[in-house]
């Protein structure tokens, strides 16, 4: 099969793949945005018969992760009409995708799975789950709060909520770096609150909407802890209004511990995959807890991405690829599903030792353990 990037004047066309596989509609002026935002997309396609039958949509971001911008590929609108599919039409554009954003110098690739199995098979793992809470109007609160809210109007855009957002995310690994237009798609069905100390800073935002009775809070992002008690009170003013509230945080958000019923309907769920697009890169870059005493001989297994095979040797002196002619046995073995879990912090070490997705010699399983420092991952986006 021939894999071409699309150029402009099949945009309509892959917008129309997209509203049949994902089965929704865009008006005229809607696809005309839809097709305006395409020019920033690598779009990769497949034809058959001059009709477009496959497709993918590799979006350019960065994360964040130990203070620095990673750039990051999202995955995006994979999809096929029912008459290709199965034909190993999604493995080619994987594939592909991976050696376009290798060529692109991005590091990490994100996406949105409808399948976790599905796409574990192309060497992305789970990074981030997600906290819903569902809290009952007899349990919403009102305290005290020194401080002052900023109620904007649906759509309306503040350059506070990204002073805000980039600060929280220097307490995650993975969190999406946002543009001012991504702020803006984002807030088109929203409203944002934002909260602001006495002395005048913004220190936390609420985003979300209400409707027949129920507020539906999106992000819950909170600098200080007078910041949490502000928003929590924000909420509770809308008891009148409200019959319950929907919410979704981070896992490590302490709210519903200061709950006065913290016995809430709770679920946690995975929400976005990672995966390593370019294992020597950002091995490179990665900045471990402490020196690295004795070289790690790391051996890495990739389904797709022949590149990422291979023998990697972590020392004092940095990271190196090793040679076929120079290759010895392993000190650890793993495949780049359970490397990405466990550099961007999802998973310890200790943790995929325990259900055999890491193998190899205790001395140097310690010593990795060592040199990873502690993260947590965290998603409120979407792609």
């Amino acid at each position: 099969m021939k894999i071409v990037k699309l150029t402009s004047e099949y945009y309509e066309e892959a917008a129309t793949l997209s509203m049949y596989a994902f089965q929704y509609e865009l008006s005229a002026e809607e696809l005309e945005k839809q097709k305006k935002r395409m020019e920033e997309q690598h779009i990769l396609g497949i034809f058959d018969q001059g009709k477009l039958a496959s497709k993918l949509i590799i979006l350019p971001f960065e994360v964040y992760q130990q203070g620095k911008r990673i750039p990051m590929g999202g995955i995006a609108g994979v999809s096929s009409y029912p008459e290709y599919r199965r034909k190993g039409h999604i493995r080619g554009l994987m594939t592909t995708a991976l050696e376009v954003m290798k060529e692109k110098g991005q590091l990490l690739s994100f996406l949105s799975p409808f399948s976790i199995d599905f796409y574990r098979r192309f060497g992305w793992e789970i990074s981030a789950d997600t906290r819903y809470m569902t809290i009952k109007k007899v349990d919403l609160s009102i305290p005290e709060s020194k401080g002052r809210m900023v109620r904007l109007t649906k759509g309306e855009y503040h350059s506070d909520l990204n002073v805000i957002h980039e600060q929280y995310a220097q307490n995650y690994s993975g969190m999406l770096v946002r543009k001012q237009t991504w702020w803006l798609d984002h807030l088109q069905s929203l409203i944002p609150a934002i909260y602001y100390s006495p002395e005048g800073e913004p220190k936390g935002y609420l985003l979300y909407h209400i409707k027949e009775n129920k507020m539906k809070v999106a992000e819950f992002i909170v600098l200080t802890h007078e910041a949490r008690k502000g928003l929590w009170a924000f909420i509770g003013q809308h008891d009148s209004m409200v019959e319950e509230v929907e919410m979704s945080t981070s896992l490590s958000e302490p709210l519903p511990y200061m709950l006065k019923n913290p016995r809430v309907r709770m679920e946690v769920a995975p929400h976005f995959m990672a995966r390593i697009v370019d294992v020597e890169g950002y091995l490179q870059q990665f900045t471990w807890s402490s020196t690295i005493q004795e070289p790690i001989k790391i051996q890495v297994e990739d389904p797709i991405a022949s590149w990422n095979n291979g023998i990697f040797e972590l020392s004092q002196s940095g990271v190196q690829k090793l040679a076929e002619e120079d290759m010895v046995d392993p000190d650890i073995q793993l495949t780049v599903n359970s490397l990405t879990a466990l550099l961007l912090g999802y998973k310890t070490v200790k943790e995929l030792v325990e259900i055999e997705m890491i193998q190899g010699r205790p001395e140097q399983i310690t010593q990795l353990q060592s040199v990873i420092p502690a993260q947590s991952t965290y998603f409120p986006d979407f792609f």
